[in-house]
Order: structure tokens, then sequence, then C-alpha cells
């Protein structure tokens, strides 16, 4: 398979997994309002009943979700304690940023670059459009990686906004959010009122049966509706990962270097010390990435991850640019400290 067929299968799967988190987004919404109105005694059953409150309790969701996603990235930036970092205090760092800016015809609406004070080699890009975009790295990350490292993970930033991941995963964590608030109002109701309410309607015959039904379904609904939220936004988070690499490396015409960034990345064990799980797929690399191992548990544990190993992304690379590039090379020296461009 040549280079270019492999980049096209891997943004028509970026794509799908985008349609797949919208459609599974309103279906969870309508289903878990309809559950919860069922079980609050509201007869869904009937047909003009059920629509209507199916409809107007979707409406309610998207507008959630839209106010979630319009408020994300603010919340991300304030959630790492990222600042913005004028170009005289890292000249070195926002010229590596207008390369790779450049290379991807953004110069004109490039985005914010941010810094925080981290150890660990991280990075994430956040935003609602590429005119209201962030690209942030840590500390970490700047005095581990070598030059066209560090411009190979500014790429990976560029390339999710570029390939509009980070409206994508905004509503991800958007609808995670939504479908958590109706769990919650659910076990609230089965909690305070569900038992006193199946008391009163238990007389009433077929009304007290559909309902005691619906609490039935509220107990599967609590459980099963958070787990299909997380694994929509872990399917999409995990396949956007791929393409950011493989749209980084074909920007700077340079995959070796995004081969050699992913695997220093990945021999550095230093966690974040502050991040919030609600954005932990938004990062380079999982925040508090630990390698699982194997056997099954390590399968389970990797099916709920974030990301895709590094391992993974680095054989997905090396597929992609086959003959050009070298998982085994030694890798390059870390920068000394006066070339790291950042003061």
């Amino acid at each position: 398979m040549s280079a270019g067929s492999v980049y096209d299968q891997l943004q028509r799967e970026n794509k799908r997994a985008s349609r797949f988190l919208l459609i599974g987004s309103v279906l969870i919404a309508a289903v878990m309002v309809w559950v919860v109105a069922g079980a609050m005694g509201v007869p869904v059953l009937d047909p003009v009943i059920g629509v209507s409150v199916t409809a107007v309790g979707t409406a309610v969701g998207l507008l959630f979700v839209l106010a979630a996603a319009r408020s994300g990235p603010s919340i991300a930036l304030r959630a790492a304690k990222a600042r913005e970092v004028p170009r005289e205090e890292a000249p070195e760092l926002h010229n590596l940023f207008d390369e790779v800016c450049v290379a991807a015809g953004i110069m004109g609406t490039k985005p914010k670059l941010y810094v925080v004070d981290d150890p660990a080699p991280n990075a994430f890009a956040t935003g609602r459009s590429l005119e209201d975009s962030h690209v942030v790295v840590t500390t970490g990350l700047i005095e581990r990686l070598p030059r066209y490292e560090l411009r190979a993970v500014l790429a990976h930033e560029v390339a999710h906004i570029l390939n509009d991941d980070i409206r994508t995963v905004t509503l991800a964590v958007a609808t995670a959010g939504l479908v958590a608030l109706l769990a919650d109002v659910m076990v609230r109701f089965m909690i305070l009122g569900g038992g006193r309410r199946g008391g009163r309607s238990s007389g009433g015959g077929g009304g007290g049966g559909a309902q005691a039904l619906f609490l039935l379904l509220g107990v599967f609904a609590m459980i099963l509706a958070p787990l299909a939220a997380q694994v929509i936004r872990f399917a999409v988070s995990r396949q956007r990962e791929y393409l950011a690499d493989a749209t980084a490396a074909d920007l700077l015409r340079d995959p070796q270097s995004m081969v050699n960034a992913l695997r220093r990345i990945d021999s550095d064990h230093t966690n974040l010390r502050e991040f919030e799980v609600a954005t932990a797929h938004l990062w380079f690399e999982e925040p508090n990435d630990t390698d699982p191992g194997h056997g099954r548990a390590a399968k389970m544990a990797r099916r709920f991850a974030t990301h895709p190993s590094i391992r993974e992304r680095v054989e997905r690379l090396a597929t992609l640019n086959a003959g050009t590039v070298r998982t085994d090379a030694p890798l390059p020296p870390p920068p000394p400290p006066e070339s790291r461009g950042y003061q």
C-alpha cells in the first residue's frame, strides 16, 4: 500500500469516527432523556408525547453540548495552567512554530502559543476553529527534545487543528459530560423519588408496571450510557492521533524526526504533575501513561486508554513511510541548556 493511500485511509477513518461521534451523541442523549422522563412518570410510550419528549430532550441536550463546546478551550487552558508565551521570552520556540505554520499555510491565522511549567514532555492543541486555536507545550518538552523533534511535535498539534480534531474532541468531552449529567439525574430520582412514586402508582395497574420497567431501564442506562459515551470519546481520540502523526510528517517532509520524538517521549516516564481527567485525551501522550504490559488485563486497559500506545504510533508511521525511516536508529542527544530557546 502506498503512502498516499495509507494517508487517505487514515483521513477516511478519522471522518468516519467523527460521524460516529455525532450520531452516537444524539442517540445517547435522546435515549437517556426518554428513559429519565419515563421513570419520572411521563407517558413516553404514547406516540405523540414520546416523540415530543424525545425531541425536546434532544434539543436541550444539543444546546448543552454546544455551550460546553464553546467554553471547552478556555477550560482546557485553565486546567493545564497554561500561559501565553511572548516571542521575546522564547524566540527559538516561536521560530520553530513559525516554520511549522508556514509549512501548513496558516501563518496568517497562526495559533496562539502557550507554555505549561511542567517537567513532563507533552503538548496539546485546543480551540473552536483555526482562527481561535491554541497550541500548548510543556517546559519539559522544550528542555528534552532536540530542535527537529520539537518541531515535529509542534507540527503534530497543528495537524490536529488542520484536521478539525479540536472541535471534534471538544464535542466528545461535552457529550460525555451531558450523559454523566443525565445519569446523575436518574440516580437522584431513583434515590429520592423513585420508590415513593412507584408505590403511589402501584394501584393503577399498567401505569405502575410501565414505570417499573422504566426504572429497570434506568438502571441499565446509568451503567451503560456513560460507558458508551467514554467508548465513543476514546475511539475518536485514538484515531485522530494516527492521522495527526501522519499529517505532521507529511507537512515537514521529515517522518524520521516524528518517529524520533515519539520514541524519546516514550522512553521518558515523567507524568504531568497536574491535569484533569476530562482533558487527558487532548495531550500528545497520555498524561499518566504507564505501560500496561501484556495479557488480558493489559488488553482491556488499552481499550479504555485515551491514546494508542507510542509503539503502535511508531509502527503506523513506519508503514506509512516504508523504507525512509528507522525505528531502531540511535536518538540524537538532547539540546544543551543554552540552545533550548526558552528563558
